[in-house]
């Protein structure tokens, strides 16, 4: 951080000098800058120039060649130079403070993207499953209710069969296997829907509402055959 010049700075000697290289350094810059050395003839402007320059160096010894007022001038000179170090320090830290909040925020960013990513690969994964568990809900379901209307024909064939076997007016040995293996069958798939359904509530409700469309459509088509 740059600052102004201070009164050792004008004699060219350190804070901490003599003394004695006080006035000898201010010896020396009064025979450098004392307005006289000018030419006659020098413009205005230098002549303003090297006596407000001898009036610093004046200045500089009056103050610097004095114990008293060293000593206050030192102090108010410490006292600065620590409060521009100190703004420097804040400074500092402000940027830094800065700095690490902006990286803080990208992080957080990055969390939150790899967060959102990980829950839509979750949230589609999810959905897959759903729909294939579904498929394979529907599927199952397809293959008991083809078991079971299979079942219930072989039932019906087998009671039709039963009966024109001992009807009275047919003379006739008619060979028939026992329904109950095509009844177990029965009740054996509809305990299995029924579980499937129970375990299933939603899937079933879904059938259900199908099955209610498709009667309301069917119902629907007989109307307008009679109306026509």
């Amino acid at each position: 951080m740059a600052t102004a010049r201070t009164l050792y700075d004008i004699l060219g000697v350190p804070q901490e000098a003599p003394q004695d290289a006080v006035r000898k350094a201010y010896k020396r810059k009064v025979l450098q800058t004392h307005p006289d050395k000018l030419p006659p003839a020098a413009p205005e402007y230098q002549k303003q120039l090297a006596e407000a320059h001898f009036r610093d160096v004046c200045t500089a010894f009056d103050i610097l060649n004095d114990p008293a007022k060293r000593r206050v001038y030192d102090n108010g000179l410490n006292y600065i130079r620590g409060r521009a170090q100190h703004d420097e320090v804040q400074n500092k830290l402000a940027k830094e403070r800065e700095e690490w909040a902006r990286q803080a925020e990208l992080r957080q960013k990055e969390r939150m993207r790899a967060r959102t990513e990980e829950m839509r690969a979750s949230a589609q994964k999810r959905q897959e499953t759903l729909m294939q568990a579904e498929i394979n809900y529907r599927e199952k379901m397809r293959i008991l209710e083809e078991q079971l209307r299979q079942s219930k024909e072989k039932m019906q064939k087998s009671k039709e069969g039963m009966r024109h076997a001992t009807s009275p007016t047919i003379n006739v040995n008619v060979s028939v296997s026992s329904p109950s293996s095509e009844a177990e069958t029965f009740v054996a798939a509809e305990d299995i829907l029924k579980e499937i359904r129970k375990v299933n509530p939603e899937w079933e409700a879904r059938r259900l509402a199908a099955m209610r469309r498709h009667s309301e459509r069917s119902n629907s088509q007989d109307g307008i055959r009679a109306h026509g």
